[in-house]
């Protein structure tokens, strides 16, 4: 597990060092948000959990990327949480917006690639990590859909605030 995690921490590391221009329409990539966008969704752990998913997109952390805090709340169904029935998870969640790189060009659609980190309160353990892929659909400037598969799966709503 920990070999895993160091393999898509140097990948995030090189794809990082990768991307050279900002996301634009002269790029080849699509009109990503980035920071002012609330993303709410329902989360499924694989038969693990339940849960709902909430992060604000706060910053940009270079071209295609950005940060944002994140809370999730889960439920546990099946016993595999040793300390209860619920958790409550705090932390950030990274996402890089890959429009520009997949030459993805159409303003409605955004794909991404995103990572979270950070605390589960009264979880199977202290540590709460996750990774995925993701798309979004704006269906207006200020209102989309989402979808994020990968150590979970979380279907929900973005607002542009």
């Amino acid at each position: 597990m920990k070999n895993l995690i160091k393999f898509f921490f140097t990948v995030a590391l090189f794809t990082l060092g990768l991307t050279a221009q900002a996301q634009d329409k002269s790029s080849g990539g699509g009109n990503y948000q980035g920071p002012g966008v609330l993303n709410i969704g329902l989360t499924s752990g694989f038969g693990d959990y339940l849960g709902v998913q909430a992060d604000y997109e706060i910053a940009k952390l270079g071209q295609d990327f950005t940060v944002g805090a994140s809370v999730a709340f889960q439920s546990w169904s099946n016993g595999k949480n040793d300390n209860g029935d619920t958790s409550f998870a705090v932390g950030a969640r990274f996402r890089w917006y890959a429009d520009r790189v997949l030459n993805i060009t159409h303003p409605k659609w955004d794909v991404f690639a995103n990572g979270d980190i950070g605390f589960n309160i009264n979880g199977p353990n202290g540590l709460w990590w996750g990774l995925g892929i993701g798309g979004k659909f704006h269906i207006s400037q200020s209102f989309g859909l989402q979808a994020i598969i990968g150590s979970g799966a979380q279907i929900g709503v973005t607002f542009q605030l």
